[in-house]
Order: structure tokens, then C-alpha cells, then sequence
């Protein structure tokens, strides 16, 4: 493809972020802050002997707070605070001496947010929005990965793979015919037009932080259907798009990828070590909060003897592959669940698929414990 215009400069990222940081403050300041909070000034109000690296976590609050502080999310985990610190010290006694904050890094000491300093538990993480979710694993965590640069799904399943894309961008080239020199739509910021000129498809696609536009032939786009490309998120965008009239072209890749993934993902995580590090274990205890409850979560050392009872594929309703993980212990006869999700992370065709871990559903079966 050969790019000949710079569409638009793209101004992305960031998202999480005003909930991540008035969440994880909030909850700092509700343990240990006193008098009116100032973002800008947090100084003011979060005493310095109570932190265990006070300058940077100030630096911290004034650099990534400070642009996006919410009042309201602030004050609802100040309150969550106040609400969960008597579970605390019910359970270890009163809180270490100082606090840390994990500010701009993902996490501080492996899973927490907020750090507990000179102490047996490491700390609080936390989880602002929806339910309970766990660290993301790769297709090699679950024994499906693939040959660099290749597709997951085209790996386990090329013949099906190729036919679905082929019918896509069939359907796509047909349906931009239809309405030469105008953009196929709705297709978010990425789009298709049949140039009526030049005989070629002119594609809007993301290429690092800019929109570009570049054309391709017909010929060019069905002898690509092989390998991901970032120019052909639009074939995918259109397909989830028009999933419910389309969704037959899939059938027969994710009935032959439900087979295939359900015996070799359950065979890989019956190995302790994955499913520990799916489920956020971690070397020391620690408590993981969410708008509505507590935990305690247990060091990696006390439930050596988790297994995966079963997996289950479920019908997508859309091209997300979704699989259910039943795990308890040995013996028990109630279990935990959690969905694992085979999915285009980025963009459908623009790359190859990511797993995520989500939903976390009774987790006090794995020894969670509900404070």
C-alpha cells in the first residue's frame, strides 16, 4: 500500500486514567489524609511521616492527579476508605506506620496500588469500574501460541480463517462499489471509498499515532487476506458491524477453534503456576477492593492446590472467543469463575489477538476471603 496523505494527527490514551487516579488517591487520602484535600497542594493534607516515599507520591499527585481530579470519584473512594479501613485492622491490626502510591507505574511491589510499608501484607489493589479482573495472559500462558507475526486463529484453524476474511473483504469491496467515491459507513474513523478514478480503494487506517490514507486494487486486497495488516481494521470494524446478517461466515473457524482451544487451554492450566499468576496471586497477601467489597487475598504459598475443575466454550455474540474456567480446590464442591476472552484487542485483521482474563465470579473458592 503506498501512503500518500497524513489524515489526522491522533490524540489517544489516557482513558483509565481520571478513574485510576482520583480512585487510588481517594483511597490514600481516606486512610491517612486529614483536613480539606488539595490536589495541587496535597502536601496540605496528606501528612509526610504517613508516606513511605512522600516526595515522589506529591510529584505523582500533582503531575497525574491534578489534570484529571474528579471530586466525585475522589470523595466515593475517600469514603470507600473509611468504610474498608476497619476491616483492616480487624484483620492485621492498624496500618503500617507509612503508605505508598504507585502513581504512574502499573503496579507497586507486583499487585498493589497502595503499598503498605515495613509489613506481612503488601497492600491494596484496586479495582475502580465492573467486576473483579485478573493479569492478562498471552497465547503461550495457554498453550495456543503461534508462529511470530501469525494470527491465532488462522494457526489452529487456516483453511476456516481464510474463507471467513476472503468473504468479508468480498462483501466490503462489493458494498464500496455500490456507493463509488463515497465512504463506506458506519465505520468509525476508519474507512473505505472506491475511487471511481483510479479503479482503487482509497483505506483511512491507523498507522502508529497518525491517520493515513493510502489505495490498494482489488486484487491487491484478496491475495492479503493471509496475513493482518493495520490497513484492514476496516474489514473488520464493517464485519463486527453487520455481525448479526454476517456472523454465519464465522461458524465454521469457531466451531473448529472451540475444540481445539477448550482441550489445549485446559490441559495448560491445570499447571499450578498459571493458574496462581492468572488469578493475582502474589508472593505476600494482600487486599483487593472494588466500589462494593474487600478481600483478602492470600500469598501464592497457601493454595498451591488449585486445579481447574472445567472449561467450557460459549456461543460468541460477536467475534470475541469466550471461555468459561471453573477452578477450585481438589476436594470442593463449589467453585470460582472466571472468562477468559480470545479477542482482537486493537482492531479486528489490524493485528493478531490478545487473551484476556475477566469476571472473576466467586473468588472466595480459591481462598479469597470476603472481609
Amino acid at each position: 500500500m503506498k501512503i500518500f496523505e497524513v489524515v489526522q494527527q491522533l490524540k489517544e490514551g489516557g482513558k483509565t486514567g481520571p478513574v485510576r487516579y482520583n480512585s487510588e488517591v481517594g483511597l490514600l487520602y481516606g486512610l491517612i489524609g486529614n483536613g480539606e484535600f488539595d490536589p495541587k497542594n496535597p502536601e496540605s493534607s496528606i501528612p509526610k511521616d504517613r508516606l513511605a516515599n512522600p516526595t515522589q507520591t506529591y510529584s505523582d499527585i500533582k503531575k497525574l492527579l491534578v489534570p484529571s481530579f474528579d471530586e466525585k470519584i475522589f470523595n466515593q473512594w475517600a469514603g470507600i476508605a473509611a468504610a474498608i479501613l476497619p476491616k483492616i485492622t480487624a484483620k492485621q491490626g492498624e496500618l503500617p506506620a507509612k503508605l505508598g502510591w504507585a502513581g504512574g507505574a502499573n503496579i507497586a511491589g507486583g499487585v498493589a496500588d497502595i503499598s503498605f510499608a515495613q509489613s506481612t501484607v503488601l497492600g491494596i489493589s484496586i479495582k475502580a469500574e465492573g467486576g473483579i479482573t485478573l493479569a492478562n495472559l498471552t497465547p503461550k500462558k495457554l498453550g495456543i501460541q503461534t508462529a511470530k507475526g501469525v494470527d491465532v486463529f488462522a494457526f489452529h484453524a487456516e483453511a476456516e480463517f481464510n474463507a471467513m476474511k476472503s468473504a468479508i473483504f468480498r462483501d466490503v469491496i462489493i458494498a464500496a462499489k455500490a456507493t463509488p467515491d463515497k465512504e463506506l459507513i458506519p465505520i468509525d474513523r476508519y474507512s473505505i471509498t472506491y475511487n471511481n478514478k483510479t479503479k482503487e480503494f482509497d483505506i483511512v487506517y491507523k498507522k502508529g499515532s497518525q491517520l493515513v490514507k493510502g489505495s490498494l486494487s482489488e486484487e491487491k486486497i484478496l491475495s492479503s487476506t493471509g496475513k493482518n495488516a493495520a490497513w484492514q481494521r476496516v474489514f473488520g470494524d464493517w464485519f463486527q458491524t453487520n455481525w448479526q446478517s454476517k456472523k454465519s461466515y464465522a461458524a465454521p473457524l469457531y466451531q473448529k477453534i472451540a475444540k481445539v482451544f477448550e482441550t489445549t487451554i485446559e490441559n495448560h492450566l491445570r499447571e499450578s503456576e498459571q493458574l496462581t499468576q492468572m488469578l493475582r496471586f502474589s508472593e505476600e497477601p494482600y487486599y483487593y477492593a472494588t466500589p462494593t467489597n474487600l478481600y483478602y487475598v492470600p500469598s501464592i504459598d497457601q493454595v498451591t492446590d488449585l486445579t481447574i475443575k472445567r472449561l467450557r466454550y460459549t456461543e460468541p455474540d460477536g467475534t470475541s472467543q469466550r471461555f468459561i474456567a471453573e477452578i477450585g480446590r481438589p476436594d470442593s464442591k463449589e467453585n470460582a469463575e472466571l472468562d477468559i476472552y480470545v479477542r482482537y484487542a486493537n482492531g479486528m485483521f489490524a493485528c493478531n489477538p490478545t487473551v484476556r482474563i475477566q469476571s472473576l465470579k466467586n473468588p472466595q473458592f480459591i481462598s479469597w476471603e470476603l472481609l
